[in-house]
């Protein structure tokens, strides 16, 4: 974690793209049901490290998809109403992968 930087908007914004376009139809089609304009949240896994920011990329009611650049993947969690992670998450799963695991097929 030494050598870690934050990603940048910008950054996300390439990634996102990037991920977004592997997608094929049927799991766009999935995503855009729960697709909101980004939004950061604050996630802590630790007291050493503090506070640092989640891109949402999806949300349905308290529960969310979020780009976790630590662990350089997506994960799915709950929110409490002040914007911060509950239960950070580990995977490294791309969106793609996301989707496939945590979507329901017959969304």
């Amino acid at each position: 974690m030494d050598n870690w930087k934050p990603i940048t908007d910008s950054e996300f914004d390439d990634l996102f793209s990037a991920e977004y376009a592997e997608l094929d139809e049927a799991q766009r089609k999935i995503f855009e049901q729960f697709r909101i304009p980004f939004w950061k949240a604050t996630i802590r896994r630790s007291e050493m490290y503090g506070d640092e920011v989640a891109f949402i990329v999806s949300q349905k009611d308290d529960g969310v998809l979020y780009f976790d650049d630590v662990e350089y993947g997506f994960n799915i969690s709950t929110v409490d109403n002040e914007g911060k992670i509950l239960d950070p998450g580990g995977s490294t799963y791309t969106l793609q992968e996301a989707i496939e695991r945590w979507f329901p097929k017959n969304s």
